[in-house]
């Protein structure tokens, strides 16, 4: 009876439970999030920091607008870091948290999930409809020289982005069995960042001259 429970008693024997982390599969998604994040985010840090030199293909068009996109790419360079702080956090809190960091951590996963879909799932809907006639080429479209390899690897990094922030939302309500209010807030606040980072911010900007319109 004493051997029992000495050896119940020895540190370093915690009964497994819901305070552990969770387990190498479910971390490593985290961090392959937090590091899709990061990723983008260097490509934002060199275009802020580069200036008009970061956009050698616009010449002297850029450096006219230089403060203006220099905003726009601080803006877009926070909300990456935010995504990769909610990635790491996903993986990190534990459940028996107080309940309102889970809910806004499950709100940030499921808006960054819904963001990123509604962004692919655009970009795949001008590259079928111009490809097939549908819609007539865009500007951006030419400058680009239509479907080539970097755009492709361009669309195919966003879906790998929106799978990984996806697979991590469900595991995450999962675990901390949060109500799916969280879900709803995330995804419903998705197209209106979306619509702020490619319309509002820029048409405001634009109105300031401080981008090309």
């Amino acid at each position: 009876m004493s051997t029992s429970r000495t050896r119940s008693r020895r540190p370093g024997r915690a009964r497994a439970g819901p305070r552990l982390l969770p387990k190498m599969p479910a971390r490593a998604l985290g961090y392959a999030a937090a590091g899709w994040c990061l990723g983008f985010a260097g490509v934002s840090a060199w275009l802020v920091a580069a200036g008009p030199i970061g956009h050698p293909q616009a010449g002297q068009r850029y450096t006219a607008y230089a403060s203006g996109l220099a905003i726009m790419g601080m803006f877009v360079l926070v909300l990456k870091l935010a995504g990769a702080a909610v990635a790491l956090a996903a993986v990190l809190v534990r459940p028996g948290r107080p309940h309102w960091p889970r809910q806004l951590l499950a709100v940030g996963l499921w808006g960054a999930f819904g963001l990123l879909s509604l962004y692919s799932a655009g970009n795949l809907a001008i590259t079928i409809g111009t490809v097939s006639g549908l819609l007539a080429p865009s500007a951006a479209w030419t400058a680009a020289g239509g479907v080539t390899p970097k755009a492709i690897l361009y669309v195919l990094f966003f879906l790998a982005g929106a799978a990984l922030f996806g697979v991590l939302a469900v595991w995450f309500h999962r675990r901390h069995h949060l109500r799916w209010t969280a879900a709803a807030a995330g995804l419903a606040g998705a197209p209106l960042l979306l619509g702020l980072i490619l319309a509002a911010a820029p048409a405001i900007l634009g109105r300031w001259g401080l981008v090309p319109t």
